[in-house]
């Protein structure tokens, strides 16, 4: 019989201390096609975006970037941010400064927003977990990004930093969304909305309208 014998650990694992694990640890990981983040010291680790994903985060992104009225700031989307040793999230969505443009990570600290699009892996990531860390870390402003699968609507919150918490500005909207932060912009989320929808069923304008 022949005996079997145990594989070796990858050489990036070690035992995380009381604290969990460290920037270091998040940056020896293997480039996997996986999405890694740092959250209080534990590994957050989540599938390739989809396709779906993408279309919305950039849209939005598009929609922020065309009014942009600066050249101190920049949009810029799937980054990785700095925090402190034990924090490295990877945002949707960022409004930084120009500065960081080349830099990986940049220091969340010089950010106007944060921008998180929810998938079915990361509801309560998104909705809980970040929004307090992205408090603490004093981001001024955090939008999160749902979709309905079966209405094809795309709804946006608008939270902003009151204190060391946040607070709803826009719960949850699906109308036209408008805001003066990180300036002043509106987003036509219905139009987004039909727009989602049809790349959703691409072949809806085809099928017979119910009386």
């Amino acid at each position: 019989m022949t005996e079997s014998v145990e594989a070796p650990a990858p050489t990036w694992i070690r035992r995380p201390d009381e604290r969990g694990f460290t920037v270091a640890d998040l940056h020896a990981l293997p480039d996997d096609g996986l999405r890694y983040e740092l959250i209080d010291g534990s590994l957050a680790v989540s599938p390739s975006a989809t396709g779906g994903h993408n279309l919305i985060t950039r849209w939005i992104a598009n929609a922020v970037e065309q009014v942009n009225p600066t050249e101190e700031w920049y949009v810029t989307t799937d980054v990785s941010t700095a925090i402190n040793d034990r924090n490295e999230p990877r945002p949707d969505l960022v409004v930084a400064r120009y500065v960081h443009v080349n830099t990986t990570p940049f220091p969340i600290k010089d950010t106007l927003l944060v921008a998180e699009i929810v998938s079915p892996t990361s509801v309560l990531r998104d909705t809980e977990v970040k929004r307090k860390l992205y408090a603490r870390a004093g981001v001024p402003a955090y939008w999160i990004v749902t979709t309905d699968e079966d209405s094809g609507e795309i709804a946006l919150a608008e939270l902003r930093l009151k204190g060391k918490a946040y607070e709803y500005r826009t719960h949850y909207t699906t109308a036209v969304f408008a805001t003066d932060h990180p300036w002043p912009l509106a987003i036509d989320l219905p139009g987004l909305s039909r727009r989602w929808a049809k790349t959703m069923r691409p072949h809806a304008a085809d099928e017979p309208v119910a009386d």
